[in-house]
Formats: structure tokens, C-alpha cells, sequence
């Protein structure tokens, strides 16, 4: 469905409001990566997991050892934990609350948010039912 020239000069008002609210977004919505740089949440996240799995092998081949390598197993566990937690709490953990403002189901419009997971899966379960 086209739009009206009216439609079209309010969306361009909209966006360039927008831009010049938070250049950050702006950034971010062009393409441009994570305004912040470094790795991804995900590649943190999946880093972490595997760290935590190294931790946990080792704890429980050494474990034979000595008793203290058990400590390790169960560090590396936890740090697996973490890891899968950062996985499904994804960019929104960051405090600053960004994409969640406005509407009471935490939207911020119509394309998909760029959270992690738990965010992508709950926006395709709302899709099937749209």
C-alpha cells in the first residue's frame, strides 16, 4: 500500500526528530554495527559458555587428582551459567533501557528489537499469532 505525500513528509518529520533525539539509534538503525564497538553480546556470551566449558572439563579430568580440581569443575559450571544467561538477557541488560520506552509491551515500533534470544524467540511466538 503506497503512501500519501503527506505520510511521506510526516514519516521524514518523525525520523528526522528522531535523529536528532539520539544519533545513536540513528547509527544503529543504518547498519553501522553496535554504536558501542567490540564484540556483539552474542559472541560474548558464546565465549563465556565456552570458557566455562573448558573450566568444567578440566575440573572433572583432574578431579582424580586432587579434590581442589572439583572447585574448578564447579567454577566452569557457573561460568557456563553466566554465559547462557548473558545469552538470553542479550543487549536490553545494559541499563539504559533503550527500545523498550513507549508502549506497555516494551516495542518500540514496528521492526524487530535487536535484544538477544529471548527477544528474538518471543517476537516470532507473537508473529504465529498475528
Amino acid at each position: 500500500m503506497a503512501l500519501s505525500e503527506q505520510e511521506r513528509r510526516m514519516l521524514q518529520e518523525i525520523e528526522q526528530a528522531l535523529i536528532a533525539d539520539d544519533p545513536n539509534l540513528a547509527r544503529q538503525a543504518a547498519g553501522d554495527g553496535p554504536v558501542g564497538g567490540g564484540f556483539s553480546i552474542g559472541i560474548r556470551s558464546v565465549a563465556v559458555f565456552l570458557l566455562g566449558v573448558c573450566l568444567l572439563i578440566a575440573g572433572i579430568a583432574l578431579s582424580q587428582n586432587s579434590l581442589w580440581f572439583v572447585a574448578l569443575g564447579v567454577v566452569g559450571f557457573l561460568v557456563m551459567f553466566g554465559g547462557g544467561l548473558l545469552a538470553f538477557r542479550g543487549a536490553g541488560s545494559s541499563g539504559s533501557g533503550a527500545g523498550r520506552s513507549g508502549s506497555p509491551s516494551g516495542k518500540s515500533g514496528p521492526g524487530p528489537k535487536s535484544g538477544g534470544v529471548a527477544d528474538r524467540m518471543e517476537d516470532s511466538f507473537r508473529k504465529r499469532f498475528e
